[in-house]
């Protein structure tokens, strides 16, 4: 009689640590030093040993130009001081199986993903971005359609995304998009849905219902995370969130800029409520250095 209540609870357990290990959680670093990117690798989940976090975006690259058809990529000295003098600790996270993207976002100048650009500038932008993606050894872009003086071109958004997609050097990489306020990207016949490979919602209003529309545009739920910060939002308003992200049969939360608000002690303590939420109340994440 008492060995099946037993195995019972073996198989419970060993459900929610399978369950903890295939959560996908992504993390927002702005303008973040070397060391807070290495310490992304280091938030665990107990039960597992694995990292808490799936993919890492490094917030921003930008993009920089006086017309829409002269657009520039440029890296400002935080991401230049990763990707040229400290590319070991991207390294480091994708070792532990951690997939690193870059973001890249306008520069309050006249040049930008949605401004009116020639096919030709569109295809030369999403190039030029996977080049340095390739150069970089990064595992995707992140899409931040803000802070242009130009926007509005659903038809030179979509060409970008699309270029990006076709490039052979980009197969098999992630191609995401900061979601806010975009309803006009999701229109036939420009429904960046089509090139996206996932999405990240922004509001940080901690509503699940920020991702619907998202789904009725095409996208799947499973390539679908709810923004959550903690500077609006406490460790167990983040927990209820996350557990509301996931009996809505989406992917996971994203965090955004951890690093500006939390210290390791109190990032890990962030990261167990939302997992406490995904995975079982036993669970924990721990920071190991």
């Amino acid at each position: 009689m008492l060995r099946q209540p037993t195995l019972l609870a073996f198989g419970l357990m060993a459900f929610i640590a399978s369950f903890a290990a295939s959560a996908r959680n992504v993390v927002f670093l702005n303008n973040p030093s070397p060391q807070d990117v290495k310490d992304i690798g280091h938030y665990v989940v107990k039960s597992t040993g694995k990292p808490f976090f799936s993919d890492l975006v490094l917030f921003a690259a930008n993009i920089n130009g006086s017309t829409p058809n002269t657009p520039v990529l440029y890296y400002n000295a935080e991401m230049t001081a990763i990707l040229k003098n400290n590319i070991d600790a991207v390294r480091q996270l994708q070792n532990k199986g951690i997939k690193v993207q870059i973001s890249y976002l306008g520069n309050h100048q006249n040049a930008g993903w949605s401004c009116n650009m020639t096919s030709a500038t569109a295809t030369k932008l999403a190039n030029a971005m996977v080049a340095d993606v390739v150069k970089y050894g990064l595992d995707g872009i992140s899409v931040d359609d803000e802070y242009s003086t130009c926007s509005g071109s659903a038809s030179s958004f979509y060409a970008v995304l699309k270029a990006i997609r076709a490039n052979t050097y980009f197969s098999g990489k992630t191609l995401s998009k900061a979601l806010w306020s975009d309803s006009t990207y999701f229109k036939a016949p420009y429904n960046a849905a089509n090139q996206l490979t996932e999405g990240y919602e922004m509001t940080y209003g901690g509503s699940v219902s920020y991702l619907t529309p998202y789904v009725g545009y095409g996208m799947a739920k499973s390539n679908l995370f709810l923004g959550i910060s903690p500077e609006f939002s406490s460790a167990s308003q983040a927990g209820t969130i996350a557990k509301n992200v996931a009996d809505g049969g989406y992917q996971g939360v994203m965090i955004w800029a951890p690093n500006a608000f939390l210290n390791t002690t109190t990032a890990a303590q962030y990261y167990t409520a939302i997992v406490k939420s995904q995975a079982g109340s036993t669970e924990s994440v721990q920071y190991v250095p």
